[in-house]
Parts: structure tokens; C-alpha cells; sequence
């Protein structure tokens, strides 16, 4: 035994240096590139913790060992932070340590992003001569027993798609165990060691994804290692791989994934074949979980949450399948005209229970039903009710803004009284109804729009309306609405007034009473709000640049994914030529709803726009080569 000890302590030291000069290799890093990389903190976009134990050479006697616990989390602004702590062993050596990581997060455009990371920490190292034969040999004697040491890594990612390459410095500073020098030890030698890593997640459909991964250690004072590794991703709740390690063999992987927030993964490591008879395999299991949600980032990449779309772009999708299915089968039966058609139809509605439609009916009441928007404005609300396939009863309210600015008299009627109300899912369960009304001001030109509200319980409804009501057809409800302040005569008069040019320099901002519909809409560029300024900018390099031309302006972002999500909701609400576009001079991200060469008609349209519910603020932009 006092033997094995020897050759224990001489496979340490060759072992002990080489750990010190080789970042640590984890069979299951795919898991958690951060402990590798320092600028994966936060990739995940949650707040994340992950633990690992790795038993090496398992047929040896205190053969090495180590364990870590590890957690990150995305920030605002880009930035995220992360901390590592961690304990190894081998034999007679013992070593801990912990560090601290910050990242930051920079989006070339809606594709290509950039993540940078830097860690730093300290450590322990300890050796126990006593477990020899002669503790006291002069070879020990003058050598420290513990030591203290510096921990530092920096590294860079890049990210398109599913496409990510890292490349990092994972040990800023070098230390030796076995040595006679006091103090702490804090060698900066960053050359010494560089790891460049690549992987890529292909989806072979919705439910099979498959993920390679190519790892290369360049170290100055050892042989260079490469490695590879492919993960099978199987419904996004089992995965199964192997990777090969230069010099090290062949690697088995298996896992599994719980509601798409917590993982659980098995590696088996067969060894080096010339020596694996006699070390034994190794053994490595790794534990993440999703603490929370964070919207802070607009890039993030989890190897939890591996589907191809997020689960509320699932949700939508769904949505959007289950409309188009009515649709189709709502054409097809106007298209009935024999028995053999209507066999058909009885068919689709057999396969499709879902679709089977309960017909809405409008509760006419004597005293109107009120409520005051964000806005600050006193909508009405029209109350439709429906008994639903499970035989309760459900009630929408249809709110109706009060007419525009400017103007005296709003009509509101059911636009196609003989189709039924769109019917869509949120992502959190709930239902909208949207009710399709022909609006008409002061006798004009009728416009259709559809205003979409939450399909609620009939005791909530009553909660909201005590009003006795008669139940009639949908095509009777008709309502006509009118302003009841006095008409300004300066807001008519705007329609037909010249715009006055502006620069983009030295803007001085308007605070007006109503906020904007998303509160990162910058400030800077409330000057742009009044009804006669346009702002005029030069036509940049980037490839979402605006060209040239007149734009209607909704809203102005500092980032793109914010100016995104403005946009989603303007679509949602009919917008359906809503777009984001950059400018070069300025920074910033533009949601563009409206765009043309006519200044004139982009003038009309910016004029006609602003009376509409919470886009009074909207303004021109002209863009000049």
C-alpha cells in the first residue's frame, strides 16, 4: 500500500502541474458553457444554478475527484453575473477555489450578437505528507504544505442563430502546488493556455434536434487537445450523445429534461484504451434547473429550453393553425351543395371537435357600461354573451373609444354579422374574442377594424355590469357615440398645414400628459411629437438602415428587441406594414408604421394615425441620401 502511495504521489505532481496549466475538462460542458467560458454568463436568459460531481479512474484508490456549483444570471443593460465554487481532490492533494464572472451582451443587429467575460477569484491548495512513507525525507521537508493563488479567465462568444463560437483564455495566472515560495502566487501568463469552442443546433423538426460540438486546448507546456462531441435531442426531454477526447477515448452521454426548466445528465468516460484495464472508467453526473425568467437580453441559448421557438411563439403558432383550420373549414362549407359535401363537413367537425361554434348573442341595454382607459379616456363597453361547448356562459366586453380628436360622432356596427367573432389563445391560457365592427365618423368613409378583449365568466361580468339587458342578434348591435367636449378648431386645421423642417441636432423635448404605449420609447425625441416638426437624417451604412423616403414614426428604442416588441403589438392591432429600422446617425431603432416618397400622403397619414387610441404622438421622419 506504502508503495501504491509513491507511484501516487509522482502521478500527482505530473498531475497537479498539468491541472494547473490546462483548464479542467468536463465531459458534460455542453451543459453549461460557462465553465469554460466566463462569457456565457447569463446565456441562458434565467437566473440558473448547475452542480457537478466527476470521479475519475474509478479502479484506483483515492483516484481524482471534484465537484462545483455554479449559477449566473442576465441583467439589465446586457450585462450578467455569475460565481463558481469548487473543490478537488486527488490522493493527498486537495484543492479549492471560487471566482466571480460579469458579461455583457452586444447585438450587431436582430441576428448577430457579441458576448464578452472576465472572471476573477482565488484558491487553496493543501498536500498531507503524513500519508507517506517517510514524511519528513528531506524532498519534503522544505516544500509548503498549503498556498494560496489567484483564479482568473476572459473570453469572447459570438452567436448567430443556432451558430455559436467561444474562444477564451481560462487561466490568467499560473501557480505551482509543489514549490518552496511563500505568499500568494499570482504568475500572469494569459499565452499559456487558449480554448476555442464551436457548436451548432440543427432542428430536424419540432420535435428532433441535433447539436455538435468541436473543442480545441491549446496549451504551451503539454500536447495540444482537440475534442468533439454530438448531442441528440429526442422530443426535448431525453438527449443522448458521445464525444471523443484526444488521448482520453470515448464518452457516452445521457439525459433528461423536466418542463423545459430543470436537466439531469449521466457521462461515462471509458478511459485512455492502453490504460483503461487499469484505471477504470470514469463517471460524471450534472444537475441544472431555471430559478426565473429574465427579459433582460435580447440573445439567449439554453441547452434546458432546446426547442426551435420559445414556448409562447409555440402558443401563437398553435393559434395561428387552429384559425386557419376554421377558416378552411368555414370556406368549405359554403361550398356545400350536396348531401355528399355535407357528409364531409360532418367529418371535418368529428376530427376537429374544437372548432364546433356557439353561436354570440349582443345584450342590448338601456344605460351604457363605462370604463376610463390608460389613456385617460371614457370608453363603452358593448356586452356579447355565449354558451360554450362545456355549457357555461361567456361574456366579452367590446370597449369603444370615444371619437378621434376633431371630430363629433362615431357609428359603430357588426361588420359581418353572420360570421362568428375570431376566437385566439394567449400564451397564459386565457381567451380573446376579437369583434369585427364597421366604424363610421361624422358620416364619413366606414372602416373595418377588429378590437380584441378577454373572454370572461359570467359572474366576473356581472361583478363589472348590473345593467338588465335584452338579448337580440348580433347584427343588431348598432351604436352611435359622440364627443362631448366642443370640436377645436386649430385640430382641424392641421390637416391641411405645412410641416416645418428640423435637424436632428439639439432637440428640445415636449412633455405632453399621455405617456407612450411603451415605456422605452425615448424622450429624446418628444420634439418630433408636435403636430408640425419633422425630423430630417441622413441615410447610413447598416444593414437595417432606412432608406430613403417620408416615414410615420410610432416609437423610438436604444434597443432593438424593445423596438420589436413595440412593433408585435402595433401588428396585433392591424398595423400590418409596421417595420424597425435603424439609423446610423442617431443610434437608435425606429418602429415605422407608414412609409412613402409623397410627403404629402406620409403628412395625411400621420394625421390621421394620431387620433387613434395611444398613438397621438406620432410624428414624421424624412430620410435624405
Amino acid at each position: 500500500m506504502k508503495k501504491l502511495l509513491w507511484i501516487i504521489i509522482l502521478s500527482t505532481s505530473s498531475y497537479v502541474v498539468s491541472s494547473q496549466n490546462l483548464p479542467r475538462v468536463y465531459n458534460q460542458f455542453f451543459m453549461n458553457p460557462y465553465v469554460y467560458n466566463p462569457a456565457y454568463a447569463g446565456v441562458e436568459g434565467h437566473s440558473v444554478i448547475f452542480a457537478m460531481y466527476q470521479d475519475r479512474w474509478s479502479r484506483i484508490e483515492n483516484a481524482p475527484s471534484i465537484s462545483h456549483i455554479n449559477f449566473h444570471i442576465p441583467l439589465k443593460g446586457g450585462l450578467a453575473f455569475g460565481a463558481l465554487a469548487y473543490n478537488e481532490k486527488f490522493g493527498p492533494y486537495l484543492e479549492s477555489g471560487g471566482k466571480v464572472s460579469t458579461s455583457y451582451l452586444i447585438s450587431v443587429d436582430r441576428e448577430h450578437f457579441f458576448r464578452f467575460g472576465l472572471s476573477l477569484g482565488a484558491g487553496n491548495t493543501m498536500i498531507n505528507y503524513d500519508e507517506f512513507d517517510s514524511p519528513n525525507d528531506s524532498r519534503f521537508t522544505d516544500l509548503i504544505q498549503s498556498e494560496s493563488f489567484l483564479i482568473g479567465d476572459v473570453g469572447v462568444a459570438y452567436h448567430f442563430n443556432h451558430f455559436n463560437v467561444g474562444v477564451s483564455l481560462p487561466n490568467l495566472f499560473e501557480h505551482r502546488p509543489l514549490t518552496q515560495t511563500e505568499g500568494l502566487q499570482y504568475d500572469f501568463k494569459p499565452q499559456d493556455n487558449i480554448m476555442f469552442k464551436i457548436n451548432y443546433r440543427g432542428h430536424i423538426n419540432n420535435r428532433v434536434a441535433i447539436e455538435p460540438h468541436l473543442l480545441y486546448r491549446y496549451n504551451k507546456l503539454t500536447n495540444n487537445q482537440y475534442e468533439a462531441a454530438v448531442i441528440l435531442h429526442i422530443l426535448h426531454v431525453v438527449w443522448v450523445g458521445g464525444a471523443y477526447r484526444q488521448d482520453d477515448g470515448f464518452i457516452g452521454h445521457l439525459g433528461v429534461k423536466l418542463k423545459e426548466k430543470m436537466a439531469f445528465g449521466y457521462a461515462y468516460g471509458y478511459g485512455n484504451p492502453t490504460y483503461a484495464s487499469l484505471t477504470g472508467p470514469s463517471h460524471e453526473i450534472h444537475f441544472g434547473f431555471h430559478i426565473n425568467k429574465h427579459d433582460h437580453h435580447g440573445h439567449s441559448s439554453s441547452f434546458i429550453k432546446s426547442h426551435q421557438l420559445s414556448a409562447e411563439e409555440r402558443a401563437r403558432q398553435a393559434e395561428e393553425e387552429r384559425l386557419r383550420k376554421l377558416q378552411a373549414l368555414k370556406e368549405s362549407r359554403q361550398q356545400q351543395k350536396d348531401e355528399d359535401e355535407l357528409s364531409l363537413v360532418a367529418q371535418a367537425k368529428k376530427e376537429e371537435p374544437k372548432e364546433i361554434k356557439h353561436n354570440w348573442n349582443y345584450e342590448k341595454e338601456t344605460d351604457p357600461i363605462v370604463r376610463i382607459n390608460q389613456y385617460g379616456e371614457e370608453e363603452r363597453g358593448i356586452r356579447f354573451d355565449r354558451i360554450n361547448e362545456k355549457g357555461e356562459e361567456e361574456v366579452v366586453f367590446s370597449w369603444l373609444p370615444p371619437p378621434p380628436e376633431g371630430s363629433t360622432e362615431e357609428t359603430y356596427e357588426i361588420a359581418n354579422p353572420a360570421e362568428e367573432p375570431l376566437i385566439r389563445v394567449r400564451p397564459d391560457g386565457t381567451k380573446e374574442a376579437g369583434i369585427k365592427w364597421k366604424r363610421t365618423i361624422d358620416g364619413g368613409e366606414p372602416e373595418t377594424l377588429i378590437i380584441w378583449n378577454e373572454i370572461i365568466s359570467l359572474e366576473k361580468a356581472n361583478q363589472l355590469d348590473h345593467n338588465k339587458a335584452e338579448e337580440v342578434e348580433m347584427g343588431q348591435a348598432k351604436i352611435s357615440i359622440r364627443r362631448e367636449e366642443p370640436v377645436k378648431e386649430e385640430i382641424v386645421e392641421e390637416e391641411v398645414s405645412e410641416p416645418v423642417e428640423s435637424t436632428v441636432e439639439d432637440p428640445k423635448p415636449v412633455v405632453e400628459e399621455k405617456t407612450p404605449l411603451v415605456a422605452e420609447n425615448l424622450e429624446d425625441h418628444e420634439e418630433y411629437h408636435e403636430n408640425n416638426v419633422r425630423q430630417i437624417a441622413k441615410k447610413g451604412n447598416n444593414m437595417l438602415d432606412l432608406g430613403t423616403g417620408h416615414y410615420v414614426v410610432a416609437g423610438v428604442f436604444e434597443e432593438f428587441w424593445h423596438a420589436e416588441d413595440y412593433s408585435d403589438k402595433l401588428f396585433e392591432r392591424g398595423f400590418h406594414d409596421t417595420r424597425v429600422g435603424h439609423l446610423s446617425q442617431t443610434g437608435f431603432y425606429y418602429v415605422v408604421i407608414y412609409n412613402s416618397q409623397n410627403l404629402n400622403q406620409v403628412t395625411k397619414e400621420k394625421n390621421r394615425v394620431k387620433n387613434l387610441s395611444g398613438l397621438s404622438k406620432v410624428w414624421v421622419l424624412t430620410v435624405e441620401e
